[in-house]
């Protein structure tokens, strides 16, 4: 066997970079859980799709991965596993961090293996519905509007899967859907009529600072970097012919520099049966609602817990399920305001086991995601739930608040994607 020359072997050496490089260990992390908010046009503030801009940003990036602020997963431990958690490993942290220091581009043309799929997504679309008129969000950091979607089938179907496509992606905060059975559809459709405006102002959900006239009835929620949403297990939410779907939209636009003019659409998948009828059933104390979740002024750690077996408050909001026998927690949307703190959601059953499904311990308003479960997790006649809430309520010129719409307000709620 012939023997390289040593300085051959040197030279190759030398050419080898001494430490992670770019396109074969940091690409494949950077479009797997970035790119989806970090590109041209996007939501984040600068993109991260090419190697110039990520060297450009390297010690950005290495401190973010590092503090755990990206990517964005706010769920803490916990007795139960998720779906699509983007969290990086140790593994992967370790090579941002040392890349950082040294950010090395490599060869473009031998790229790194990409990442596995977190799955998500949409399995077809099967209907498409727009905004009824263009908005062009307000110049305020935080612009919440309400657009009345009419409910275009004229036949029961089960909504299986939704995607958002946000007219101008760096204006789209989140979006949330809510369903309005056909009886009160006419409440949404006479708040656009009184705004001159397209839609209606609607901070915190579909009523805005107006008195709740009809069931909170959540279809969903999208957060940039969702490709979609899939309703787990072969699972659906029914809607019926002369619905009306409220769509809030939250604008952002603090990180650009001029409002546009936005028409953002949502995909749906359908089907005419599904193996699970599911529906969102909310977890909350009614006191509450009613005035009794004070949170003093000057108080950092103000906590608002309740236990309960909230099967009759559920048929009590008209939910679709039949709930006698208990129902199956397939995943939650946990929901606060800006002063909340830390969010939890405990299933106690009936032999005294406490299972946590949900802890957030530093809730960040605008990161409101869903947490679908890898198993759902059932709950049965003599459990209960507890959901907890704590709020920080310290900052200079702070003044007592209760429960409420508007963002000097606050809320509560556990939304539980429920299976019969």
């Amino acid at each position: 066997m012939r023997l390289l020359p040593l300085v051959v072997l040197v030279t190759a050496a030398a050419c080898q970079p001494a430490g992670p490089s770019y396109h074969q260990d940091i690409k494949p992390i950077l479009d797997a859980r970035c790119a989806n908010c970090h590109v041209a046009g996007g939501i984040a503030p600068f993109a991260l799709d090419t190697f110039a801009a990520a060297e450009g940003k390297a010690a950005v990036i290495a401190d973010a991965v590092a503090s755990g602020r990206m990517p964005p997963w706010k769920a803490g431990p916990s007795d139960v596993t998720y779906l699509r958690n983007p969290s990086l490993s140790d593994e992967q942290k370790a090579s941002i961090a040392a890349w950082a220091k040294s950010p090395v581009e490599g060869d473009k043309t031998k790229p790194g293996a990409a990442l596995p799929s977190l799955g998500g997504g949409v399995e077809r679309v099967d209907r498409t519905v727009q905004m009824p008129a263009a908005y062009t969000p307000r110049i305020t950091p935080d612009d919440y509007r309400c657009f009345v979607l009419e409910w275009p089938e004229t036949a029961t179907k089960y909504i299986t899967g939704v995607n958002a496509r946000p007219g101008v992606a760096s204006q789209a905060h989140h979006i949330a859907l809510y369903i309005v059975e056909p009886a009160d559809a006419m409440y949404p459709r006479m708040w656009d009529a009184e705004d001159a405006t397209p839609g209606y102002e609607c901070f915190g959900g579909p009523f805005g600072s107006r008195p709740q006239q009809f069931p909170v009835n959540l279809l969903t929620a999208w957060i940039p970097g969702y490709q979609g949403t899939t309703f787990p297990r072969g699972g659906g939410i029914r809607i019926e012919p002369g619905t009306t779907v409220v769509m809030q939209m939250h604008y952002n636009v603090q990180n650009v520099a001029q409002p546009q003019e936005d028409l953002t659409s949502m995909e749906f998948t359908l089907a005419d049966t599904v193996q699970r009828r599911m529906a969102y059933q909310p977890m909350l104390d009614v006191a509450w609602v009613a005035g009794q979740m004070k949170i003093p002024a000057a108080n950092p750690d103000v906590l608002h817990q309740y236990v309960a077996d909230p099967r009759q408050f559920f048929e009590l909001l008209g939910s679709p399920l039949d709930n006698t026998n208990g129902f199956n927690i397939e995943a939650v949307m946990f929901h606060m305001h800006t002063l909340g703190k830390h969010g939890e959601l405990w299933l106690e059953k009936a032999d005294r086991r406490r299972i946590r499904i949900l802890d957030i311990p530093a809730w960040d308003f605008h990161w409101q995601n869903e947490y679908q479960l890898a198993e759902p997790v059932r709950f049965e006649p003599g459990d209960k739930l507890r959901v907890k809430c704590t709020f920080a309520n310290d900052k200079a010129g702070a003044v007592e608040t209760n429960w409420g719409e508007n963002s000097d307000e606050e809320m509560c709620v556990a939304n539980i994607l429920s299976s019969e």
